[in-house]
């Protein structure tokens, strides 16, 4: 990640986490199905049909299970709940379900989906909480307190409202939502128990959650556990470098994670490997002198004005980095273009002549 992120403090919303791992640890307690809910649940359950219907699908399967079979699952979810630790350490091994509980866990991965796609949106949900409970309004909250960028790319804004829906396809209109989408940074598809848990839930842009991350999990690479950075804890983030290089007569810039053989490497090395955000500035970067050097030297003749002006675009980008796309790239490229040499600098102002004399394409 670029940069750390703060999650709002007080939402309804995160009642259902409660009440949604709660079940869990009172069904491990032999409870009877009513008393594995709190009064005010039992609203819901009782307005919500498809939700019932799949807490109790669960909650049958799970005494359906021989013993040995039900001392796994609650070992399984022992371990997800310690999810926080793994991030730094990798002396946890996250455990996954043997081919005995596929049944059983295909449930428990429909009800945490549904939980979140759906009834986390109902009015009867919304009704039962005694704090403010709309995903919209805490979507906003996050945005005032960390900016419309993603924090993991820095390229593109947040996923704004989608159509969400279960995956087994809507039931009615209210199943059907329009709402704000978050990324299950611990893809719901491995950790089911954590897909309303909104320390796992962190907005990013559409490309990092769908067409870079998709269900990799963080984790986890080629079924080793490895490190990686957690949004809302880890205060140290990824370092980067730009470089200037001299490639066929031409300065070319690129970025890459800096190379330091220590725990903040190997959490950068997964946030390159799940979020792909090397490869995709670096490509971005190949048209670094038209698209983003000669706008800014567009008119600036001298080398003494082109370091001001790189100046105050360094000193601009740094501060609106978290609002507008691509700003934390601009400053760490501009920074190093402001360390070249005078004759270096000259020769990037002529690239720039030749972009807008039609000469160039670089």
């Amino acid at each position: 990640m670029l940069w750390s992120v703060e999650k709002p403090k007080n939402s309804g919303l995160y009642w259902l986490d409660i009440v949604y791992k709660n079940f869990y640890t009172k069904l491990f307690e032999n409870t009877d199905f009513e008393d594995c809910f709190c009064k005010e649940f039992h609203d819901v359950l009782a307005e919500s049909a498809k939700t019932n219907t799949m807490f109790t699908t669960v909650y049958a399967e799970y005494h359906r299970l021989d013993g040995l079979l039900q001392q796994e699952v609650r070992s399984i979810f022992a371990n997800h709940m310690d999810y926080k630790q793994c991030f730094s350490s990798t002396d946890i091994i996250i455990k996954t379900p043997s081919a005995g509980l596929s049944d059983f866990w295909k449930n428990v991965k429909s009800l945490a989906t549904y939980l979140y796609s759906t009834t986390i949106g109902l009015v009867c949900f919304r009704n039962a909480c005694k704090e403010e409970a709309d995903i919209d309004v805490h979507y906003q909250v996050y945005k005032d307190l960390n900016g419309i960028v993603c924090c993991f790319c820095g390229t593109e804004e947040m996923m704004e409202e989608r159509e969400i829906e279960p995956e087994d396809g809507a039931r009615s209109t209210e199943e059907k939502q329009w709402r704000a989408s978050y990324d299950h940074y611990l893809p719901k598809k491995l950790y089911p128990f954590l897909s309303v848990d909104f320390d796992n839930l962190i907005p990013c842009c559409q490309k990092c959650n769908e067409k870079a991350k998709g269900e990799v999990d963080v984790l986890t690479a080629n079924g080793v556990r490895t490190l990686a950075f957690y949004p809302y804890e880890d205060e140290r983030t990824v370092e980067l470098e730009a470089s200037l290089a001299r490639i066929d007569e031409k300065l070319d810039m690129s970025v890459d994670i800096i190379n330091i053989d220590d725990e903040l490497h190997i959490k950068a090395i997964s946030w390159n490997r799940v979020f792909k955000v090397i490869p995709r500035v670096n490509k971005r970067l190949k048209n670094f002198n038209r698209s983003w050097l000669a706008p800014l030297f567009n008119g600036v003749t001298r080398v003494d004005d082109i370091r001001e002006v790189l100046r105050k675009e360094i000193a601009r980008c740094d501060k609106v980095m978290k609002d507008e796309r691509e700003a934390f790239f601009k400053s760490l490229c501009f920074s190093e273009v402001a360390t070249k040499t005078d004759e270096e600098i000259q020769a990037l102002m002529y690239t720039v002549q030749e972009v807008y004399s039609g000469r160039s394409l670089g």
